[in-house]
């Protein structure tokens, strides 16, 4: 009975072990906390300063978060966050949740389309410290990649730049979605 009963509590401290939070200022003065969930929901969520915790996403079990970025993913002098899931691999499926200071509170960075896309998400995104966009690359056996860029439109979208494939020693570029080689939509005037 001993044995049961410390197993069980081994358990249930083994399963609340992977719940972690990631403190960090999105800017001087405002603190953000993120916080994963532990298996198998994996709920992740927010809190702005002394706010309430924003619910953001349920990642479900799949694969554990292993990866936690802060950048200014779109260049508006606040620093957003990046997840991101490994599975112990190399290839790092991430979810980038942009800081909106209108709404003091997250979105998420949706992709334009993870069904068509080579990557099938963002995967390994890489960010430009100079202005709004990112790139992403992915690999799909020894000599499979797939290669993406983005912007970052203020609208909190991305647009797709540029889409290929590599086989070996040749690149395909692919078509991909948004309207004019990812150009952002106008923004209206106030």
């Amino acid at each position: 009975m001993k044995g049961i009963l410390i197993g069980a509590v081994l358990a249930a401290l083994g399963h609340h072990a992977c719940a972690r939070d990631y403190p960090y200022a999105i800017a001087p003065g405002l603190p953000a906390v993120v916080s994963v969930g532990d298996m198998p929901e994996q709920r992740l969520g927010a809190r702005v300063g002394d706010g309430a915790e924003q619910a953001l996403a349920d990642l479900g079990d799949d694969e554990a978060v292993d990866q936690f970025q802060a950048v200014d993913v779109d260049r508006d002098g606040y620093r957003d966050f990046v997840i991101g899931q490994s599975g112990g691999g190399t290839q790092v499926h991430a979810r980038i949740f942009l800081y909106r200071p209108q709404e003091r509170a997250f979105r998420e960075l949706p992709h334009p389309d993870s069904a068509s896309s080579p990557c099938r998400g963002y995967v390994n995104p890489v960010f430009d410290e100079t202005r709004p966009a990112f790139a992403v690359a992915c690999r799909y056996g020894a000599a499979e990649y797939g290669f993406e860029e983005y912007t970052v439109c203020p609208d909190g979208t991305a647009r797709a730049t540029s889409w290929s494939r590599q086989s070996g020693d040749s690149i395909k570029r692919l078509r991909h979605p948004g309207p004019k080689a990812g150009a952002c939509r106008a923004q209206p005037k106030r």
